[in-house]
């Protein structure tokens, strides 16, 4: 969503973007035509950035500039510097906080910014989120209206994007939210990690908050459509009731359902075991087995790989499928870090990952749901996740790196060089030596190793991986041969 950054500051995060992921000396004129924009605007920018980011520092010499990271910091530092200081998201992020109604004159004096330049601003968020999501912020009372699922997914994903793990945004106690998380795991047995705990905090916060402000009328809760979460609900009661005094809310099964929506709707499951049990009576669930089951299948008579975790696997795709746009991370606000992970691996299996998305669509379309993009990703990215030595597999498939390891010593030297260097270098090598009775240096070069290890000279013999180690540090051949294998993937 980085068209709800203005001009300046796309342009400026374009900038730092670049110089973070090219971190040499570059001339302001060769940045300038990289990323076609003007050399004096560029400067402005820089000298503009080096006063507001104090993590990173940009360096100016004759040789150009570059950026610094002395630290080691990640790029994110850089998402949430831009996702706290743009006015559009101020904004946005002023709208959602409020606690309750209050008017114009009083965003203006929050956000210091004239009456007239915030009408402005409204106007075009609004123009911008309807493009993309179904809600708008509302001038008369100040409020967010329209589609709560939208609502709640945009702004846990901002609020997580912009504050990361280490700072809470939110007026309620952090610890209070982290213990109603724990209630959460105990009754549904939800599988927890230090990730999707801050996820789960991010989310759970922004759904009380809005459940205050947006109370819904008590209804009542038909016994057999009780999920866990509502079943074991009275066995809890006085830990709610002090929990909800200290968050401000009465914790019962209404505010529990609008809390925790994402995870209580029909066609979600905790388990493996509740999914498959779920398939014996629901016709949508069994479906969704196996049109997922369907694209395992393909994919597996297309590369040859084997899913060890079948069920457990088609658990993970169904529930990736059916919290569409309510799952933390399945679409960003501005950052690119999720699918720059993702292209990584999309360079090492480009047709995989291809045939990957192709099966996605058909699978959220056997569902009857829309093919968006960043849905069918979030689908790859699960699978490529949560299957059991698919990575492995693939890499196994892979051409191997062959290397030819000659000795002038005897025939048992060069296994032994081969037993050395295959415990430190990649699976991906394949060793082999040299047979027969007489050295072809034409017939060495027609087998088209991709590099070849000797002791001693063989006159005629060039290649361009050729290594006498007669006088090389072990370690150096070790990186040689590593530093090839990854070049060939």
């Amino acid at each position: 969503m980085r068209e709800l950054l203005s001009h300046k500051e796309q342009r400026q995060l374009k900038i730092l973007e670049y110089l973070f992921e090219n971190q040499e000396w570059i001339h302001i004129d060769t940045l300038a035509d990289i990323l076609d924009l003007n050399g004096r605007i560029i400067k402005s920018d820089i000298k503009e950035m080096r006063e507001q980011l104090s993590c990173f520092d940009i360096l100016s010499s004759t040789a150009g500039i570059r950026l610094t990271n002395e630290h080691n910091f990640g790029i994110e530092r850089i998402y949430r510097h831009v996702l706290q200081e743009s006015v559009n998201f101020q904004v946005l992020r002023a709208f959602f906080l409020l606690e309750e109604p209050f008017t114009f004159e009083h965003l203006v004096e929050t956000l210091d910014i004239s009456l007239p330049s915030l009408r402005k601003k409204v106007a075009e968020i609004n123009n911008i989120l309807q493009s993309k999501y179904k809600f708008k912020l509302k001038v008369t009372p100040i409020s967010i209206i329209g589609d709560e699922r939208d609502i709640r997914f945009f702004f846990a994903q901002y609020f997580h994007e912009a504050y990361g793990f280490f700072k809470w945004p939110f007026n309620m106690s952090s610890e209070d939210v982290a213990e109603f998380v724990t209630f959460f795991v105990k009754v549904t047995g939800y599988p927890i990690t230090y990730q999707n705990l801050f996820q789960l905090k991010t989310l759970i916060a922004v759904n009380l908050h809005r459940a205050k402000i947006l109370p819904r009328p008590k209804e009542e809760i038909e016994s057999d459509s009780l999920r866990p979460i509502f079943i074991q609900l009275s066995n809890f009661q006085q830990e709610l009731q002090s929990l909800g005094d200290r968050l401000g809310i009465t914790l019962d099964f209404t505010t529990i359902d609008q809390i925790f929506s994402s995870y209580t709707q029909e066609g979600i499951f905790f388990t493996v075991e509740d999914f498959l049990e779920a398939r014996k009576d629901n016709e949508k669930v069994d479906h969704s087995y196996h049109s997922a089951r369907d694209v395992l299948d393909n994919l597996t008579r297309q590369f040859d790989v084997h899913f060890s975790n079948t069920d457990q696997l088609i658990w993970h795709l169904h529930n990736t499928a059916f919290l569409e746009r309510q799952e933390i991370n399945s679409e960003s606000i501005i950052s690119h870090n999720k699918s720059y992970a993702l292209n990584k691996i999309k360079k090492f299996f480009p047709d995989f990952y291809e045939a990957a998305s192709f099966e996605m669509m058909r699978y959220k379309s056997s569902l009857g749901q829309k093919e968006q993009l960043h849905a069918v990703v979030h689908l790859v990215y699960t699978l490529l996740t949560h299957a059991t030595d698919l990575v492995e597999q693939l890499l196994k498939r892979q051409t191997k790196v062959r290397v030819l390891v000659l000795s002038e010593f005897d025939f048992a030297h060069p296994q032994a060089l081969i037993s050395l260097y295959q415990f430190y270098t990649s699976r991906n090598i394949h060793f082999e030596t040299w047979d027969k009775t007489t050295l072809n240096v034409d017939e060495i070069m027609e087998a088209g190793y991709d590099a070849i290890i000797t002791n001693f000279d063989i006159e005629g013999l060039v290649h361009p991986k050729l290594m006498n180690v007669g006088r090389m540090a072990n370690l150096q051949v070790v990186n040689e041969l590593n530093t090839l294998s990854i070049s060939k993937l």
